[in-house]
């Protein structure tokens, strides 16, 4: 059931790649950034590999079609030599120079921005679109929140849609700011959520 979840192992990679890259298929700044969908699946599928399941956590629902993928207090995106590598390779081939150009210039503008006061990172809560709607985000990130509840930490997130301002705001986040990441891109809302 899509309501029973579970942590990911660090070796799910392909798993909450597939799942995000679903999720994010409509996307707009992911979109733009990867020039199409073509190079989500395996684009995010190293991301979790050389990052976030190797150095944070994420969850998943039993049934495999939501999922999160969350980075600790003091820990950074960065996916090192082969992790760079790889997502370099697979939004070439999949998407090209333009993806390459543009994810770079996103990533640099939003390392910028991150906040420098200790957080939980959530880089990504994907649900199946055909689950949309019907509570699953929220049971995950209840789930996760806990947990950062737990620490008594902030949480921070980069939201991409504004249909989700309202979702995130029920679970204590707050737009700190709005930025458009690079010319033709689309806008993104930086939240925050105080530590409870």
């Amino acid at each position: 059931m899509s309501n029973l979840c579970r942590p990911l192992g660090r070796n799910e990679h392909d798993l909450i790649g597939s799942v995000v890259a679903k999720s994010f298929a409509d996307d707009p700044i992911n979109l733009w950034a990867f020039n199409g969908a073509a190079a989500m699946r395996p684009a995010f599928t190293a991301m979790a590999k050389h990052c976030y399941l190797k150095r944070g956590f994420g969850h998943i629902t039993n049934d495999g079609l939501a999922g999160t993928l969350w980075l600790p207090p003091g820990d950074s995106k960065n996916y090192g030599f082969m992790g760079n590598m790889a997502l370099a390779t697979a939004i070439l081939k999949h998407s090209g120079l333009t993806a390459l150009r543009r994810g770079m210039a996103l990533d640099q503008v939003l390392t910028d921005k991150h906040p420098k006061k200790p957080h939980f990172y959530l880089f990504a809560i994907a649900v199946d679109p055909e689950l949309q709607g019907q509570g699953v985000g929220s049971r995950l990130m209840k789930q996760a929140l806990a947990q950062v509840d737990a620490a008594h930490m902030p949480a921070f997130l980069e939201n991409s849609k504004p249909r989700n301002t309202p979702f995130y705001e029920r679970h204590g986040f707050r737009v700190t700011e709005e930025i458009v990441p690079a010319p033709g891109c689309p806008p993104m809302w930086l939240m925050w959520r105080e530590a409870q």
